[in-house]
């Protein structure tokens, strides 16, 4: 008897040819920092540069204003790209960014006082290099992946002996309580640039005779940490319910390509910065699911001055004060409570936009960059 041959396929987890061109670097070799009286070069080593991706604009950002103190600033590519591509997506990422961009010719030649990793692979990759490592860690990277050998992989990567620089609280969190560290760990503030996304005033009281909301939606199918279906499910019902009590959900998603399709309401798919703006003043409430590290997106909906909904289920209460927000639940009946109470409540819901963007002129680039370059300081050897 032969098998049926069947759709589903089993997910190419354990084919390690993806890893062909680097795999030299995936050893067990110890750590061994070199530090330096000062420190002038500073290199990030990535995935190349994706469009939209938002750690990446992150790093661009951190980049820019270390190269405007005077650092000399490069994104070192372990991935084929061309440099001209890098460059590319670099400006449409973070317009006016500063920095060099270097392919993956420049792996084993490059040569620079800090290193900087940026994903669990690129912390295998740098650990050997003469200088002193560091590793820019934006989330907990064993959640990325099934249990097995990819989690064990990035587990693991926290445990090499790399000088950690966790974006926000939460990171360093995940790290101490699940992994053997034996390097440092410090924190630096997880920043929103206001200026980028300008406040508009909204007069909410109009909130308690409306019929209708509508809601930005920011998800992406390629990463579970943002709840893709989570999201799409609760909405669902949520709208149901709604509807008894003759009220309607109008959903604008975005983040994910144009091509899906999603179940409840229409996809913007990808969109600039200019086009996120508009979506964010035209909108009743923003919704953006963060299950992990917490995403750009929730402080960018806030500064333009959109009530924020996020989930008890999701980092958010690490990273946002209480009452600068309206805190719910993937159960839809809360959900539906939320949109509810904010037509009954209208007042309450000024009150937590405020105290969010009072909050938002708290955390800063400016103290991001003081934060890092603190760290620069400490580990010089004039002051070790």
């Amino acid at each position: 008897m032969k098998p049926v041959e069947t759709a589903t396929k089993d997910v190419p987890q354990g084919d390690i040819h993806g890893y062909d061109q680097i795999l030299k670097y995936f050893n067990s070799e110890p750590v061994k920092q070199t530090k330096k009286d000062a420190y002038h070069s500073i290199t990030f080593v990535t995935t190349g540069i994706i469009a939209y991706d938002g750690g990446q604009t992150t790093m661009l950002h951190l980049g820019t204003l270390l190269s405007q103190q005077g650092y000399d600033v490069y994104y070192l590519s372990y991935v084929p790209q061309t440099r001209k591509e890098m460059a590319q997506n670099a400006e449409f990422n973070y317009a006016g960014y500063e920095g060099t961009c270097l392919d993956m010719s420049q792996l084993d030649s490059h040569k620079s006082d800090i290193w900087l990793a940026t994903l669990w692979e690129s912390a295998y990759v740098i650990k050997n290099k003469p200088g002193y490592k560091m590793y820019f860690v934006q989330d907990y990277e064993p959640y990325f992946y099934p249990y097995g050998d990819r989690y064990q992989m990035a587990k693991r990567s926290y445990e090499l002996g790399l000088h950690m620089v966790s974006l926000g609280p939460w990171c360093a969190k995940m790290i101490k309580e699940n992994c053997t560290v034996t390097s440092p760990i410090d924190q630096i503030n997880f920043p929103v640039n206001l200026e980028q996304y300008p406040y508009q005033s909204r007069d909410f009281s109009h909130y308690q005779n409306k019929s209708s909301f509508d809601v930005a939606v920011y998800t992406k199918w390629s990463s579970p940490r943002r709840a893709p279906i989570n999201i799409q499910l609760s909405l669902k019902n949520c709208q149901a319910i709604l509807a008894k009590h003759d009220m309607k959900l109008n959903l604008h998603y975005f983040g994910t390509d144009k091509a899906a399709k999603f179940i409840n309401g229409e996809n913007l798919g990808k969109l600039t910065k200019t086009e996120m703006i508009d979506l964010y003043h035209r909108c009743d409430f923003g919704i953006a699911p963060s299950m992990t590290n917490f995403s750009l997106v929730p402080f960018e909906l806030m500064s333009c001055g959109l009530p924020l909904i996020d989930f008890k289920e999701g980092t958010g209460k690490y990273f946002l004060p209480e009452g600068s927000y309206l805190q719910t639940s993937f159960d839809e009946k809360y959900l539906a409570q939320t949109f509810l109470n904010a037509r009954l409540n209208s007042f309450v819901i000024e009150k937590r936009v405020k105290k969010g963007v009072s909050y938002l002129k708290s955390i800063t680039w400016k103290q991001t960059l003081t934060d890092f370059e603190a760290i620069i300081e400490k580990i010089s050897i004039t002051v070790a």
